[in-house]
């Protein structure tokens, strides 16, 4: 067979951006967001624990067929040696529907809630991703997050 002859192959599109809004999750958002989840049956518990926690919030890409993705973020204030303290947010958990994966959602998501950091006067988002998720790591550094090795950890 020649190469004029060769069929060639199909290339698929990329996946097209929903149209979403990020807003912040409430109680009535609970079922929803344990479905997201790993673990659904067992995740209730935990998400509750979330939308009670202070220093906790949640923001939820809503899409038309309802919640497309969650981001987790942990306020904390951080003292600083002889200048005060600075707020840091953390983004504990961001969580995309596996079936809608590739359409931007996670990155809107991730915008918004660094946005929201900025608005609340953090001086800056961090995100802890262990070497065995290497896309989870891809797609902080694609957003321009950086690797930071000055925290020491002891487990307990």
């Amino acid at each position: 067979m020649s190469i004029i002859e060769a069929e060639p192959e199909a290339i698929e599109p990329p996946l097209q951006p929903l149209p979403i809004r990020v807003r912040l999750a409430g109680p009535r958002d609970c079922e929803a967001l344990c479905d997201l989840l790993d673990n659904p049956a067992g995740a209730r518990e935990q998400v509750l624990t979330w939308l009670e926690s202070p220093g906790t919030t949640l923001l939820v890409a809503q899409g038309e067929v309802g919640i497309l993705g969650v981001a987790v973020l942990l306020t904390r204030v951080v003292p600083i040696h002889g200048t005060g303290a600075h707020k840091v947010v953390e983004v504990d958990n961001l969580v995309v529907r596996a079936d809608l994966r590739g359409r931007r959602i996670g990155r809107r998501l991730l915008a918004a809630a660094v946005e929201w950091s900025r608005q609340r006067r953090a001086v800056q988002v961090e995100a802890v991703v262990g070497d065995v998720n290497r896309d989870a790591r891809r797609f902080y550094e694609n957003f321009g997050f950086l690797a930071a090795n000055d925290r020491l950890v002891l487990a307990a």
